[in-house]
């Protein structure tokens, strides 16, 4: 019988699993692993959403906050004026520019082929009009191009009532963000949890300050905008401006979709007006990307240029449009959890 109290000798070599069981808990682990990647797969949506909702939560405190403190009034009441405000100047903003945008495409449709003939004619004038022209292909009858669209009216409702589901999840964690935080600290071990409130502090500071930083960037997009159409006389130039300040939430994708209503509008006009536009859409967003976006960004938050592309080319294929609408806060807040977790806690190295 082997006494309890033996010890090996030194030198001996302890004892190794066999090479059968470290291939055995190997392949365990890789299975939990891409069980669980899976899992999240599944999931992706509801993941992304709960982001928006963090992302509007934000935005309600970043304005709630201060017009509590202004009108010495709760946090709830502050919010609820917030929300009532905000969902206000939406309905208003689509119930009386919206009316009159869909009068004008409604024109610019029944003007259409007379339009296209038209731009075709001033195109065939000259050399380089020609060769656009034999670049465009325009086969493809009414009906096709129409049963091709109805998967698109449809994506369009869906993200509509997944929009909808992200603003109540925003105001929910709005109204007491504190439960929430600490519903989720509880699932770390106590010995991290002040760490982990601060990590988590960290990233609302960084969202904050990118919003506001976003939020000025879209005012002066939409005001620049704004005095360029209106100078040279397209229809609906606040309405325009509007759309392509919120369009910037999207960096280069959305400023570029934002300017085809604004030249469509303009060729319903006449093309040389169209011409203009895209003059004015040219210099406005090359002054908002290589000026004004760049200073505000590096004051909100510290996060290279470069990011923002690629946040967009690595989300979206994850995530689908809501991985490519938020895929700059998304990388925001990696990119604090980075430096937090990796380059502080587990590199140590905490030098500013």
């Amino acid at each position: 019988m082997t006494d309890p109290d033996f010890e090996a000798p030194h030198g001996t070599i302890p004892h190794q699993p066999s090479p059968d069981a470290v291939f055995v808990r190997r392949a365990l682990l890789g299975g939990l692993v891409v069980g669980l990647l899976l899992a999240l797969w599944q999931v992706s949506l509801v993941l992304i959403l709960t982001f928006g909702g963090i992302v509007v939560a934000v935005a309600l405190r970043n304005i709630a906050g201060p017009l509590g403190r202004w009108l010495r009034v709760p946090d709830q009441i502050a919010l609820l004026i917030t929300v009532l405000d905000v969902g206000f100047i939406a309905l208003g903003f689509f119930y009386f520019f919206g009316a009159m945008a869909g009068h004008q495409f409604s024109a610019l449709i029944d003007r259409l082929p007379q339009t296209v003939q038209s731009a075709k004619g001033w195109l065939g004038e000259s050399l380089l009009g020609r060769q656009i022209l034999g670049a465009l292909d325009t086969s493809g009858n009414a009906a096709e191009r129409l049963s091709a669209a109805l998967p698109v009216a449809g994506g369009i409702l869906g993200g509509l009532g997944e929009a909808l589901l992200m603003i109540v999840v925003g105001i929910y964690l709005a109204a007491d963000p504190a439960a929430y935080v600490n519903g989720m600290l509880h699932l770390v071990p106590p010995r991290r949890r002040m760490r982990t409130r601060q990590i988590l502090d960290a990233v609302g500071l960084a969202l904050q300050k990118w919003l506001f930083g976003m939020t000025l960037d879209m005012l002066l997009l939409g005001v620049m905008t704004f005095i360029g159409l209106w100078a040279i006389g397209v229809p609906l130039p606040f309405a325009l401006a509007v759309l392509s300040g919120i369009a910037v939430f999207v960096p280069y994708i959305g400023p570029a979709i934002a300017t085809i209503p604004g030249l469509l509008l303009a060729f319903s006009v006449k093309p040389v007006l169209a011409l203009y536009a895209a003059a004015v859409y040219a210099v406005v967003l090359t002054i908002e990307a290589y000026v004004s976006q760049p200073m505000l960004q590096r004051w909100a938050v510290s996060l290279p240029a470069i990011f923002n592309l690629l946040a967009i080319l690595v989300f979206a294929p994850l995530f689908g449009i809501w991985g490519a609408i938020l895929a700059t806060p998304l990388s925001v807040a990696l990119w604090v959890l980075v430096q937090k977790i990796y380059i502080e806690d587990v590199l140590e190295d905490r030098k500013r």
